[in-house]
């Protein structure tokens, strides 16, 4: 019976062997678990930040209707918010003009690094609306981040409690929904951060 050859030794002259299958399990679930808890640990009650009274949106209702979800070919979630000033706005109120709706947070890289781009789309297409739903943040820490970047062309809206960021079925952050003028979501991005073409394809797709 021949005798099975010696098994390379991890690091020999030959370089270095690939990890067990269970190590690179291990390292590949972790990676995802710490993706998860850094999307629901602003959510947990001891964790909420106060919506303080500033000048960006805060979401005040969710409004139900048929056929909506976070998907293409769906119509998008409504909800209403209160921008400055006092006057509530839903997102059905843009109906006419695409929308591109971009779940985010300050503390998200990612999201921070497309910013620009947003702007620069925003600062190019009158009839393109740019949501900046931020989750459960305060509204002095966005509207610091936003002023200190010159992010003049999006509209900061805080959803506090993190229910319009549920309905549309955001698990990661950054995400991006395109939605077309009839209030549908033609085209959607997961992850990020996007590029000014990214951006514009998906603008393409909704119109």
């Amino acid at each position: 019976m021949p005798l099975r050859p010696p098994a390379p030794a991890l690091g020999g002259r030959d370089g270095p062997t690939a990890l067990p299958r269970w190590i690179t399990a291990i390292i590949v679930g972790a990676i995802a678990v710490a993706s998860a808890a850094a999307l629901v640990w602003p959510s947990l009650p001891f964790n909420r930040q106060p919506v303080a009274d500033s000048d960006v949106g805060v979401i005040s209702a969710q409004i139900e209707g048929e056929g909506m979800g976070g998907r293409i070919s769906a119509t998008a979630p409504d909800f209403a918010y209160i921008a400055p000033g006092g006057k509530t706005v839903r997102l059905s109120d843009y109906r006419g003009k695409v929308v591109i709706v971009n779940f985010w947070a300050t503390w998200c890289q990612p999201c921070r690094q497309e910013m620009p781009a947003l702007q620069r789309v925003a600062a190019a297409e009158p009839n393109v609306v740019v949501l900046e739903v931020d989750l459960q943040e305060s509204g002095d820490k966005v509207r610091s981040f936003l002023d200190q970047l010159a992010l003049d062309r999006l509209v900061p809206v805080l959803d506090s409690d993190g229910q319009t960021t549920r309905r549309f079925g955001v698990l990661s952050l950054p995400s991006t929904f395109f939605v077309d003028r009839t209030g549908v979501i033609r085209h959607l991005e997961l992850g990020g951060p996007l590029s000014e073409d990214q951006i514009r394809v998906g603008i393409g797709k909704a119109r």
